[in-house]
């Protein structure tokens, strides 16, 4: 069950329990915490932390980052983290299922901000001592607040058409976060924000051959420059990633249709579908067609 709209809940006990973030239906969750501290623990889904009120350090696999009220900022599924030392910390959690969002908004993967705010920063957090964090002013402040409570509020309620509403009201928050984040002007913001835009260029163009020239146009940097930052942003090459970006598209349309594997492989830029299969193996852990025996199980 839903809990009332403004509760503030423990998510310690939230956190022992693997179905709180409902079924398939609407993988998606707000809660408002009194944030007391809380030993580092790892989930399977996304999690937006906006800072309402107070201060604390936060872990990231056993590291400490200062935060206060108005910051904003990404637990993935990579990393443990935890709470220490907190003062007065209130915050507002969202979790959900970022396979779900994208599937049904996926201009999000393509936009530059995106992958900068989601993914990158916080592969970067220990390196860039979390200066690459998002800070909201009083005017973004309150507009997530806004949302945040309208989101809450429409999950709670489960009115009809709630998992159309709170899906848009999840992409309006994420939106006005990440063009928040885009909008500071600082170095480590700037090289996450040109690697979110060759990731984008990656996600907007997996099915068709890409080379490295089409990347340098696309961030205006030396090769040198970009193979470096992109190996700081995302600890692999631009190659190895398009190999990952074009498995995960390949999963999807093996869960949605019941296209031939070989098929599915040409679909997402693989001349070679035991290429394919290969790679499908060895970053998803297991063949194409026992994901898809075992999504369709599920």
């Amino acid at each position: 069950m839903a809990p009332e709209p403004n509760s503030l809940v423990s998510f310690a006990r939230l956190a022992r329990s693997r179905s709180f973030l409902g079924d398939g239906e609407l993988p998606l969750r707000v809660f408002a915490l009194r944030q007391s501290d809380l030993k580092l623990h790892r989930h399977e889904f996304t999690e937006l932390v906006v800072v309402l009120e107070g201060s604390g350090d936060h872990l990231v696999d056993e590291h400490r980052f200062p935060i206060a009220a108005g910051d904003a900022f990404v637990i993935d599924v990579n990393h443990a983290h935890g709470y220490r030392d907190t003062r007065d910390l209130q915050i507002m959690n969202v979790l959900f299922d970022e396979r779900f969002l994208l599937e049904r908004e996926p201009s999000l993967a393509v936009m530059p901000s995106y992958q900068a705010f989601l993914h990158l920063e916080p592969q970067a957090r220990r390196r860039l001592d979390f200066t690459g964090k998002l800070r909201l002013d009083s005017i973004a402040m309150d507009e997530a607040r806004g949302l945040l409570n309208r989101l809450e509020n429409e999950l709670a309620a489960r009115a009809e058409g709630h998992v159309a509403v709170s899906v848009a009201l999840l992409v309006e928050l994420l939106l006005l976060l990440c063009r928040a984040y885009a909008a500071a002007d600082t170095d480590g913001r700037r090289d996450l924000t040109d690697i979110g835009r060759a990731i984008g260029f990656l996600e907007s163009n997996y099915a068709r051959a890409v080379e490295l020239a089409d990347l340098l146009e696309v961030v205006a940097l030396s090769e040198r420059s970009l193979l470096r930052k992109f190996a700081l942003a995302t600890g692999t090459t631009p190659i190895q990633y398009l190999l990952r970006v074009r498995v995960l598209h390949g999963a999807r349309l093996l869960r949605s249709t019941r296209l031939p594997v070989t098929e599915v492989a040409g679909r997402v830029g693989f001349e070679d579908g035991n290429y394919f299969s290969r790679q499908f193996r060895q970053i998803i852990g297991v063949s194409p067609t026992v994901y898809r025996r075992g999504a369709a199980r599920g």
